[in-house]
């Protein structure tokens, strides 16, 4: 894989930071949430600062921990693109793009997308990524759609 940032997990392994050649430290903060009877986890990526440059690094730093996460065949990660900025959609087009480049290097991971509209009729971009050798793929994905429509 191309050049990636040297990543610091914490000691219970549920947050991952690194530092940008540009000075920027970011998180990786993994949350486990039951999503009907799947144990998966949330994730959020958030820097101390916001970016004034394009950083491909952050990419490939940030699929070599999922790709690392959900090598473990039963592991779950989804996210729920932050519409607090109205940037939801453009976050979402990253992720799908940083999803195909993943695809390159880990043939395991699989990425199922649901967009919804909110109680207040805001579009809620989000996906669940899993290991598709999980034999509950199907199963997984019915409980990750249950869960957000009923949220």
């Amino acid at each position: 894989m191309q050049n990636r940032y040297n990543v610091e997990p914490s000691e219970d392994g549920l947050t991952y930071t690194f530092t940008t050649r540009y000075d920027i430290k970011y998180h990786l903060a993994l949350t486990t949430y039951q999503i009907g009877e799947v144990s998966a986890f949330s994730l959020s990526l958030y820097p101390d600062e916001e970016p004034q440059k394009v950083d491909y690094w952050i990419k490939n730093t940030v699929i070599k921990v999922i790709g690392d996460i959900l090598n473990k065949e039963s592991n779950v990660i989804f996210y729920i693109c932050d519409s607090d900025d109205d940037r939801q959609d453009k976050r979402h087009l990253i992720f799908d793009y940083w999803y195909q480049k993943s695809s390159e290097h880990f043939y395991y991971i699989s990425k199922y997308n649901h967009c919804f509209k909110s109680e207040h009729g805001y579009q809620i971009n989000s996906s669940v990524l899993y290991n598709n050798q999980n034999p509950l793929d199907d199963f997984i994905i019915e409980e990750f759609k249950k869960a957000l429509e009923y949220s």
